[in-house]
């Protein structure tokens, strides 16, 4: 049964499983002990809202065993989350896109996104009557979330596409939910735009690399507002990201539908899971979404949550009015594995401070405590059972960024020792990446440590790989790429040594 008490103002954190790497790292891979777990962990800290995508998108329309399973876990998720903590929980999906005919042949912890994609034509009464049937088997097992939230952009959309038409998509799925939760909620997820990212494709196919925001534009979110306010029965809200989404949401008087969705601020996505911390900018960042002062709350989101502890803190901190100044980092590191705190938030704070020697120093400090931190604290849940791999990534994590710091100099001072530095970023970030099993394209911090500086060496070879982390017009070269880049630098430094 959906939650009987509903708070109206929330802090929700959404958990992302498009990228498919290794447990606990994927969000796609976790058991019920590791929800359990996090669940405690961010009720602890005063989340009231889980927001999961199921990655229906690229399931397919008969969900195989593996998908069943996955399915039915996050459905005793969703009781969990009401039953012992009374949180709100929100699945959410996309317009028009569900598993291609190679679906089928992954399992669903290893089933690459836009390889097994499948965009449907909304103007195809028959592919959308197929579509809406798959959908009701995926919906199933998660009947008794509370909500289903619908994005209008990234992935999905169908060139040459209208607003009406997603609007009828969306109104065909909440039909679809409400057949097994009658009283379920539909949150309108507001990014680009649905006909804005349908240019967008349009674009990226005579330009691969063009950017989606160069084709986002104000217009086209009141028509769809409105067509949903005519067409959509109550109840329904939306997520506001942008001033555009607020413009729209104001000039029709819906503001108490909404909620602010700033994403990206612990952790943008696609990344490579690096731990972050950066407190002013994050800090900055839920100060201006606040306020807007949007009635029903505010949203976080990562990708890779057993990472960002102190951003999943932070977040929650700010939002109840604290500042970077007063935050009590010890305390809260001190709360999830007791008598790790000093050193903890030294490893978190030297990832702000860039300083490489500090951040070798401190790696050696936290590794130090591998196999003797073991005690239990009120947030112990975030460490997803294992107080040893969460002490060995942050350390990995302080050693890569080292590296990544010392070839940026090598770069700036036209050293000739670039190709040692190339070297030691590949000893460590070779292990670390086996370690998480990360292997698709990101943005984030490794792109502008990483990517960024190869690209200044100018060289054929490295420019041919990170070119394609760019192609938007066949996404699927980009499966797979974190190897390719690995061998690329290796080649490099053999040829330059």
């Amino acid at each position: 049964m959906p939650m009987k008490t509903e708070k109206q103002s929330l802090l929700g954190m959404y958990v992302h499983t498009h990228w498919g790497y290794n447990r606990p790292y994927a969000a796609r891979s976790w058991t019920i002990a590791d929800w359990e777990g996090y669940l405690a962990g961010l009720n602890a800290l005063g989340y009231e809202m889980i927001m999961v995508w199921p990655l229906l998108d690229s399931m397919p329309p008969e969900p195989t065993a593996s998908d069943r399973d996955f399915l039915a876990t996050l459905g005793r998720m969703i009781d969990l989350a009401h039953d012992r903590y009374g949180m709100k929980v929100v699945v959410t999906a996309c317009p028009n896109t569900i598993g291609n005919e190679k679906s089928a042949a992954y399992t669903f912890a290893q089933r690459p996104y836009f390889v097994c994609e499948k965009k449907i034509n909304p103007k195809d009464r028959r592919e959308v009557d197929e579509f809406m049937k798959g959908r009701r088997k995926q919906f199933e097992p998660l009947r008794t979330a509370d909500a289903l939230a619908i994005i209008d952009s990234d992935p999905g959309g169908y060139i040459g596409s209208t607003n009406d038409e997603f609007v009828a998509l969306v109104k065909g799925q909440i039909e679809g939910f409400r057949s097994f939760n009658p009283q379920a909620e539909l949150i309108y997820w507001m990014l680009a735009g649905w006909e804005n990212y349908n240019r967008f494709w349009a674009a990226a196919q005579g330009d691969p690399t063009v950017e989606m925001w160069e084709h986002f534009k104000g217009e086209g979110f009141q028509e769809t507002l409105r067509m949903m306010q005519a067409e959509v029965p109550e109840p329904w809200s939306v997520f506001t990201m942008r001033k555009e989404h607020r413009e729209a949401v104001e000039a029709l008087g819906l503001r108490d539908k909404a909620m602010a969705f700033p994403y990206g601020l612990i952790e943008g996505e696609p990344t490579f899971p690096l731990t972050n911390f950066s407190p002013a900018e994050l800090e900055n960042g839920v100060t201006a979404a606040l306020a807007l002062r949007e009635p029903r709350g505010i949203m976080a989101n990562a990708q890779t949550h057993c990472l960002q502890l102190p951003g999943t803190y932070m977040f929650a901190h700010f939002v109840r009015g604290g500042t970077a100044a007063n935050m009590d980092l010890e305390r809260f590191a001190e709360e999830v594995l007791p008598g790790t705190g000093k050193t903890l938030t030294r490893g978190w704070r030297a990832i702000g401070e860039r300083d490489p020697d500090v951040q070798r120093t401190v790696a050696g400090e936290l590794r130090k405590y591998v196999g003797t931190a073991k005690r239990a604290g009120r947030l112990s849940g975030l460490l997803f059972g294992d107080a040893d791999r969460f002490l060995t990534d942050l350390a990995m994590n302080l050693d890569l960024r080292a590296a990544l710091i010392n070839l940026k100099s090598s770069l700036d001072s036209e050293s000739t020792k670039i190709s040692g530095a190339i070297h030691r970023v590949l000893d460590h970030l070779r292990t670390y990446q086996q370690r998480l099993g990360y292997v698709d394209a990101f943005c984030g911090p490794l792109d502008t440590e990483l990517n960024q500086q190869l690209e200044r060496l100018d060289d054929d070879s490295l420019s041919m790989v990170l070119k394609d982390f760019e192609n938007w017009r066949n996404p699927a070269v980009r499966n797979g790429i974190v190897p390719r880049l690995l061998a690329a630098m290796e080649d490099y430094y053999q040829r330059s040594k």
